[in-house]
């Protein structure tokens, strides 16, 4: 009603002073489900600028009294990018699409439960599944090497299937066991560590570590909880510190969801010890055919009799350099990932082939994983889950 027209009706109704236009409120209904076309329970309805809200119940749908056409309805929900929406009057079918900067903040904790990072009342780090495979190491073990603060990995000098240690924020006893608890999708795992006896003289065959035959193609995330109050949930074994490892399960792909995946990796002596190359064999300047000392007459081309009586020129030999060679490393994966309706399979086979610098040290490994997981129930809070690992 324009100003001439409040005016006119004012003189022909001398008992109305002002005039007010109240738009009648109405009752905003809908559904509110997340892309792959599930119901979104507990997700926060408002009226964007008033504190009239509500949230959606347990089949993801809500009711807001009070609301007038052209009101803009405001959802959000952790993990889910927050939508605006202008009301017409009509029931409102609204989807969330996932907030991948939220989620990075939701971690694994113990027995699988995932909190915000920023709730967390205890030391954590978690390391995504793509960094571990980025340096490709035959032991899951080293792939930790730099990624996780406070973490010491002590590596074996025997080839790639040697095993390797963990420790988390140092030593804690001087006799007993010092790594922390292994748990793969919520089972122990013992990190054993491969050899009884390593001293020089006598050494035992090492037989690698626990840890080395977990397939880091296979892996989700690893979420390292430091101290004893991480791990409360997982009793004395977790005295010192846990790693969770959250293996990958199956998720909507586009066409078959198959994946193939190869990598080709060399490696060589990066660093040798530095010895003299002036002086023979022998001591004080004398040659001696039988003596382990590098210090007789210098080198220069002469000839002399070795210990098994043979006449040869006095030259010098890298035993060093001769003894490696350079390392090749073949890794091939195929994996299957589908999520049908409520029920996800992920398959997977890997092989590995580790041709190592050490002469006659080779390591070949083959990993078959089935995991298939299936939700049921009104609400999905039902679920069973069937995982199977071969190496």
């Amino acid at each position: 009603m324009g100003a001439s027209t409040g005016a006119a009706y004012a003189v022909a109704n001398p008992g109305v002073t002002d005039v007010k236009i109240t738009q009648q409120s109405g009752t905003c209904t809908g559904v509110v489900k997340d892309a792959t076309g599930e119901t979104v329970i507990g997700a926060s309805v408002v009226v964007k600028g008033t504190t009239n809200g509500t949230i959606t119940g347990i089949d993801g749908d809500f009711s807001l009294s009070g609301v007038k056409k052209g009101d803009i309805i405001q959802i959000s929900f952790v993990g889910y990018q927050t939508v605006e929406v202008p009301w017409n009057g009509q029931p409102l079918n609204v989807t969330l699409q996932d907030d991948t900067q939220t989620l990075q903040e939701v971690v694994v904790t113990a027995l699988g439960i995932k909190r915000e990072k920023k709730a967390l009342g205890y030391a954590m780090q978690e390391v995504k599944g793509d960094a571990l495979v980025a340096a490709r190491e035959t032991n899951l073990a080293n792939a930790l090497s730099g990624k996780v603060s406070g973490v010491q990995i002590i590596r074996s000098s025997n080839g790639p299937a040697g095993s390797s240690k963990i420790q988390l924020r140092g030593s804690n006893s001087v006799t007993g066991l010092n790594q922390p608890l292994i748990v793969v999708d919520g089972v122990p795992l013992d990190n054993f560590t491969g050899a009884d006896n390593n001293d020089m003289w006598n050494p035992s065959t090492d037989m690698g570590n626990g840890l080395s035959d977990i397939n880091s193609e296979d892996i989700e995330s690893m979420s390292v909880l430091k101290g004893a109050s991480a791990a409360a949930l997982y009793g004395s074994r977790a005295g010192n510190g846990v790693i969770l490892i959250t293996t990958k399960k199956g998720t909507k792909s586009e066409g078959l969801g198959v994946t193939f995946s190869g990598s080709v990796s060399v490696e060589n002596v990066f660093m040798k010890p530095e010895r003299q190359t002036i002086f023979g064999q022998g001591s004080n300047g004398i040659f001696n055919a039988t003596s382990s000392s590098n210090w007789g007459p210098a080198i220069t081309g002469q000839s002399y009799t070795d210990w098994n009586g043979r006449t040869q020129n006095m030259q010098y030999f890298d035993n060093v350099a001769n003894f490696f060679k350079t390392g090749v490393n073949l890794t091939e994966n195929i994996a299957f990932s589908q999520q049908f309706d409520r029920t996800s399979v992920y398959l997977s086979a890997t092989r590995m082939d580790d041709f190592s610098k050490i002469p006659g040290a080779e390591y070949s490994r083959t990993n078959l994983m089935s995991r298939i997981t299936s939700s049921f129930g009104k609400d999905n809070r039902c679920g069973c889950q069937s995982t199977i690992y071969f190496v």
